[in-house]
């Protein structure tokens, strides 16, 4: 029975590693950094290293470069998870010489058959004649030093996570397309049978307009109903945050109000803000609940949500710009916000509106890495930023409706 050996910081993620690989027959042992990994795999001698990238101590590159340098163990495949899929992260997997790569969020199907295949034959990073190449890739310039067949296992690999990881993207598309196309259809349907009833029954008519008012607003609560739904979907993938979507919705609706925008508006902005972190489907459950502060590229990752979100809504004829407010939540006046870089009147005012929502929330409430920082603190933060970061005049209708104590956190 091949053993595998798992390094994995995630006591979560490697639980569940550990437990496919189990009901798939194999033995298992996990390390929670790279350095215990390599003093097991010295020990232990498993046929087979799943390890994660980004672990302390020891990340997977530095513990599998070790490995090919180990005389006793350099023949040892190696498999890579990582949430990263740059050009650089996967030149630097090739440099390290592992066999294969594996993105985060994978299909457990997948990376149990990279794991059979991987245990037909030894390593051959270590064996094959390594080719020196320079890649370029959005005009930047990369050192590559590897072995042909472990070149095209990697790029072969990066290519089918990629396809696996634009499943999930594309099935929310279709539901909600779906979703949308069928409320459509409803409501025209019951507006085509009204109408004839008013040709058919005159008398009846201020009846039959009251009936057509009340489904009208019963298809829209059905709609706003659909949007909370699936902002709920998103926030079980991180419950630490539970809620933060409808605050938000909350708080912005009342700035909404303070600045006198029209009910119809107030109404747009409501949907957008209960659903501005709809993109966060994309990025990868662990990387949402860690409980320490992101790294850069973990942060690089997060800051995708946002397009995610415009992708995901874009295809769904919402009376507003839900999508749009969506992807703009987090730029700033003065262009250092994402993922644009968008200037003052660049940016709608909803999504302005958003903005200083989101950092009042968040900043107030609990995180993974922190405790809540407290309403003062965030009142602080947008007042260093008003008329830089943030709207002058969103900051201010914030304050009245914070001195007129009709938000808090708790609520």
């Amino acid at each position: 029975m091949p053993r595998v050996l798992i390094a994995e910081d995630s006591k979560i993620q490697a639980e569940m590693l550990r437990s496919l690989l189990l009901d798939a027959g194999y033995k298992v042992s996990v390390a929670h950094d790279g350095s215990q990994a390599l003093q097991m795999a010295r020990i232990e001698r498993p046929d087979l290293l799943v390890s994660d990238v980004t672990m302390p101590v020891m990340d997977g590159f530095e513990l599998c470069q070790n490995i090919r340098k180990d005389a006793s163990l350099r023949s040892l495949p190696v498999i890579l998870l990582t949430a990263m899929t740059g050009v650089k992260d996967i030149i630097q997997g090739l440099n390290a010489g592992a066999d294969n790569y594996v993105t985060k969020p994978f299909d457990n199907a997948m990376l149990l058959a990279r794991i059979q295949d991987a245990l037909l034959r030894p390593s051959q990073a270590f064996r094959e004649e390594k080719l020196a190449l320079e890649a370029t890739s959005d005009g930047k310039r990369f050192q590559v030093h590897a072995g042909p067949q472990q070149m095209l296992n990697l790029l072969l690999s990066t290519y089918h996570n990629a396809l696996e990881q634009n499943k999930l993207l594309r099935s929310t598309q279709v539901k909600l397309t779906q979703l949308n196309c069928q409320l459509q259809e409803e409501v025209e349907r019951q507006s085509k049978a009204l109408i004839e009833e008013e040709r058919k029954l005159s008398a009846e008519r201020e009846m039959l307009l009251k009936q057509r008012s009340a489904h009208h607003e019963q298809m829209h609560s059905s709609l706003i109903e659909s949007v909370t739904a699936i902002a709920a979907t998103i926030e079980v993938r991180d419950p630490y945050t539970s809620g933060h979507q409808q605050r938000v919705a909350s708080l912005s609706v009342l700035i909404g109000k303070e600045l006198e925008l029209s009910d119809f508006s107030l109404e747009g902005l409501h949907i957008a803000a209960s659903v501005h972190d709809i993109g966060k489907i994309r990025i990868p459950a662990e990387i949402l609940t860690k409980p320490g502060r992101l790294d850069p590229p973990e942060f690089e990752l997060i800051k995708l949500h946002s397009v995610a979100g415009f992708e995901i809504l874009k295809s769904i004829h919402f009376p507003w710009p839900i999508a749009s407010i969506v992807m703009q939540h987090h730029e700033r006046l003065d262009g250092s916000g994402y993922p644009h870089g968008l200037k003052g009147d660049e940016i709608i005012t909803e999504a302005m509106i958003i903005a200083v929502a989101d950092v009042i929330e968040s900043m107030a409430t609990a995180r993974p890495y922190r405790k809540p920082l407290g309403i003062q603190s965030a009142i602080d933060e947008i007042q260093k930023g008003r008329g830089i970061k943030f709207s002058s005049e969103v900051v201010d209708a914030f304050m009245r409706v914070h001195e007129n104590r009709l938000w808090s956190p708790d609520f």
